[in-house]
């Protein structure tokens, strides 16, 4: 059994160097994680922040059980249960047959489907579901480089989304920013654990400024941080960079003030102050605009919200997606 904590709270020291072949498969990297929860993800997000809609678009291959889960997900304002989503189809267990021919152009058996045009440069999202009204056409164009983990597993990028989704009928044009990521050779444990909510904090504001990190609520983050949650600030980090102008440094330590809605522990509003290994400072706050749940499996909760974000000057919109296990929600309430 392996004890290595997932890549989202695993500490994060140095930023490599991402290749064009990282936008492929790693089937070498994950043959050497004996853990059934070996994953390799795909992530791609959009937003339509005046309609308060967000969505995302997954691939999750478990390479050692040969199965796939995978699709599309978005709505519209603030969702108590997934099912309430005007788009979804994400299936689970499905076999990994449609990576035959890697991730240069694949398709799952729910018609969601990404071509790698230009790989870390270019990719297409489609999404047919005739029988719901629900459609999506989206092209993305890389803004920011590829910035890799230090352990050469997992990288993020900020980008531009262009098309147009059809939402139950009703066509909405798409042209904004996001960050996407790709993972593999990382276990995921489902163990329950003991903590306080992670963040994963991201915006891209434009093509010149984006902003990525991931921080637990710790000690001053709310009046919720004490007793067993209470993570010293010093520990509250777990990785995070900045791109300027297309230059990348990462985030060396930080700070995170979180209002959460009382019962569902949504969060309302939340003020960063962010310090990168430039010794600049930064600060981002963020209000929330639309939110989801997305029991990923049993024993945590992900919630994926859409926020606006300030920081020097710039409006931008991006995610705050949290992962909140049962020991946190049954000590403070939660009402899921």
């Amino acid at each position: 059994m392996s004890t290595e904590l997932p890549f989202f709270l695993a500490q994060n020291n140095a930023i490599g160097q991402a290749a064009p072949e990282d936008d492929f498969l790693h089937p070498e990297q994950n043959q050497a994680v004996t853990a059934d929860s070996c994953s390799e993800t795909q992530y791609f997000g959009f937003s339509v922040p005046e309609e308060k809609i967000h969505g995302l678009g997954y691939l999750w291959h478990h390479p050692n059980l040969g199965v796939l889960t995978g699709g599309i997900w978005a709505w519209q304002g603030i969702k108590r249960v997934t099912v309430a989503s005007e788009i979804l189809d994400i299936r689970a267990y499905m076999k990994d047959t449609p990576l035959a021919g890697d991730l240069h152009d694949y398709r799952l058996e729910n018609s969601y489907g990404v071509r790698v045009v230009e790989p870390m440069r270019q990719h297409h999202m489609t999404f047919n579901d005739p029988q719901r009204s629900n459609h999506v056409d989206l092209h993305y164009t890389a803004v920011t480089p590829a910035v890799m983990f230090g352990d050469g597993k997992h990288f993020e990028q900020g980008m531009r989304v262009q098309g147009e989704i059809t939402m139950r009928g009703r066509k909405i044009p798409v042209d904004g920013y996001t960050i996407r990521d790709r993972s593999w050779a990382k276990p995921r444990p489902e163990t329950p654990m003991p903590m306080p909510p992670v963040s994963w904090m991201t915006c891209t504001f434009d093509d010149t400024l984006a902003i990525n990190c991931n921080l637990f609520d710790h000690v001053g983050s709310n009046h919720l941080a004490t007793g067993a949650f209470a993570v010293p600030v010093e520990r509250a980090l777990n990785g995070g960079w900045v791109c300027r102008n297309g230059q990348v440094s990462r985030i060396v330590s930080g700070t995170k003030r979180v209002e959460r809605e009382p019962g569902t522990l949504l969060p309302r509003h939340i003020e960063l102050d962010l310090r990168d290994d430039q010794g600049r400072t930064l600060r981002m706050t963020g209000t929330l605009l639309a939110s989801a749940p997305w029991g990923t499996w049993a024993n945590i909760a992900f919630v994926i919200s859409l926020m606006r974000w300030e920081c020097d000057g710039k409006v931008g919109h991006g995610d705050c997606q949290e992962a909140l296990w049962t020991d946190y929600v049954v000590a403070h309430g939660g009402s899921r």
